[in-house]
């Protein structure tokens, strides 16, 4: 029985031995060993990501102070790479200080420096490895239109492997679009592709010019077409001429067109039918509104200077007095010996002006007279019961009277003068100051209104008619007169001071 009591603790003692762990620090142990049960990633885990927080659990809580750089290693070729170490619930955790590498084995390792929290150990080294993911491929999508001024592109640009991709095409104005290509292969129909990347890609968007026709139609007339072609590529420009037959004058534009301008510039973005109107030209003889006496048988007359820069065209006769002929300035004049007036390229009729004849032509005194009673007079009609005090022209139509201005007029985005079916329609402009006219203005007449029986009366320092303007009527100012580059009056200008031009055109009516 005695044997038995010292045999008993002998034996407990060397089952403790057995089951107790290495690297413990204290003298008794429970017997249990601390072991990673889970890694993230697996063992031999592949494709895993670039941006991955690698993990190792426990089976038990451990001691914090044990795990950190020393206790938690990750290394790729035997070269350990750098990283923060935690630890929270039994969970170790490196989280690498930058991405890893493609398609690399990666090496983790927890060293047996780690131990619970009652100081049993790791009993070996646990060491696992895993495989980062592959390169993603990159590509290249370039886009292009043909013709480059048919249309835009978009879409392209630079995508990962496998990416689904879409292009689009949008056309420009007076063109269609006609298809995708690659490598001169039709891939699509559509404005917009849609495909799976798996290589560089080049595409072209085609374009076709859109064609359009223009039917003129001309009765009592007829009509030049420049270019004259069956059909017309969209954005193209064509010009109408309407010549009337003899007893007839051209009146105005209808069906896709308006207005009295000739020549017409017609934009070709759509199929046109127009019509020029010609009129039977009546013997109905009209009293002027304002009699201009023999200054109305100038297109210009001015007392100080003419001068003109650019290409200007002036149908009709100009005149010029006092001031001579060295006042008239970028005609080129060529006197015309043993007579009392020069020519000129730019102009159609004749030139006078004093130093031609000694002393001065009478008609051309006559004639200045004229223009100073013309204006006197004009200014001296009574207003009708439309009396426009101040402000803007914008767009109104007006019918035939007299109008006054306390102050400068100026006319933007054109007007209408209706002359409401009577060919002798009088309109009256008395104007106390300036006129401006804004550039790119049109001044239409309709219903019998005619340029000749238009009448501006301009008191202020000045008319000025800015670029590309289409003006009707006779202008008589008390000093300048400026018609600038691309504008047309049809009518006289009678300048009390001076007349400039700047590549325009005078037609006399």
């Amino acid at each position: 029985m005695k044997a038995k009591k010292i045999l008993l603790p002998f034996a407990i003692l060397i089952i403790a031995f057995f089951y107790s762990c290495a690297k413990d620090n204290f003298v008794e142990t429970d017997g249990v060993c601390p072991l990673v049960t889970v890694t993230n990633p697996d063992n031999g885990a592949i494709n895993v990501p670039l941006n991955k927080v690698i993990t190792a659990t426990f089976n038990e809580k451990m001691n914090p102070l044990t795990i950190g750089d020393a206790s938690f290693l990750v290394a790729k070729s035997n070269t350990q790479i750098s990283g923060n170490v935690t630890y929270s619930d039994s969970t170790a955790v490196f989280t690498p200080t930058s991405p890893l590498d493609y398609n690399t084995v990666y090496t983790g390792t927890i060293r047996s420096l780690v131990t619970d929290v009652k100081g049993n150990a790791l009993q070996q080294d646990y060491v696992w490895a895993f495989t980062t993911i592959l390169p993603i491929k990159k590509y290249l999508v370039d886009t292009s239109s043909s013709p480059t001024a048919g249309g835009v592109t978009s879409g392209g640009g630079s995508f990962d492997d496998g990416t689904s991709v879409t292009v689009t095409a949008t056309p420009n104005t007076g063109y269609n679009f006609v298809n995708w290509t690659s490598a001169g292969t039709a891939v699509s129909t559509n404005l917009t592709y849609t495909f799976v990347l798996s290589a560089n890609a080049t595409l072209v968007a085609n374009f076709e010019a859109k064609t359009y026709t223009l039917n003129v139609t001309a009765q009592n007339g007829t009509v030049l077409k420049n270019p004259d072609a069956v059909t017309y590529n969209g954005g193209d420009t064509v010009q109408l001429t309407a010549t009337p037959n003899s007893g007839y004058e051209f009146t105005f534009w209808s069906g896709d067109a308006t207005g009295t301008t000739n020549p017409l510039t017609v934009l070709m973005n759509a199929n046109k039918n127009i019509t020029a109107n010609f009129s039977l030209i009546t013997s109905v003889v009209c009293t002027p509104a304002v009699d201009l006496g023999t200054a109305g048988n100038y297109a210009i007359l001015a007392e100080s200077g003419i001068s003109t820069t650019g290409t200007t065209s002036i149908t009709g006769d100009m005149g010029i007095s006092p001031a001579a002929a060295t006042f008239i300035t970028g005609f080129g004049l060529s006197y015309v010996a043993g007579s009392t007036y020069s020519t000129s390229s730019l102009v159609t009729g004749k030139i006078y002006a004093p130093g031609y004849a000694n002393p001065t032509p009478s008609n051309l005194v006559t004639a200045v007279n004229d223009m100073h009673t013309a204006f006197t007079t004009g200014n001296g009609l009574a207003a009708g019961t439309t009396e426009l005090l101040s402000g803007n022209l914008n767009g109104q139509t007006l019918a035939a009277g007299i109008y006054k201005w306390s102050t400068g007029l100026s006319i933007t985005n054109g007007i209408t003068l209706d002359g409401g079916g009577d060919p002798c329609a009088m309109f009256v402009f008395q104007i106390s100051q300036d006129l401006t006219v804004a550039n790119n203005t049109i001044i239409t007449l309709a219903n019998g209104a005619k340029p000749e029986n238009i009448y501006w009366l301009v008191a202020g320092s000045g008319a000025v008619l800015g670029t590309t303007v289409q003006f009707q009527g006779n202008i008589l100012s008390k000093t300048l007169i400026s018609v600038n580059t691309g504008s047309t009056v049809n009518g006289k200008l009678l300048a009390q001071t001076a007349v400039t031009l700047k590549a325009s055109t005078i037609v006399k009516k």
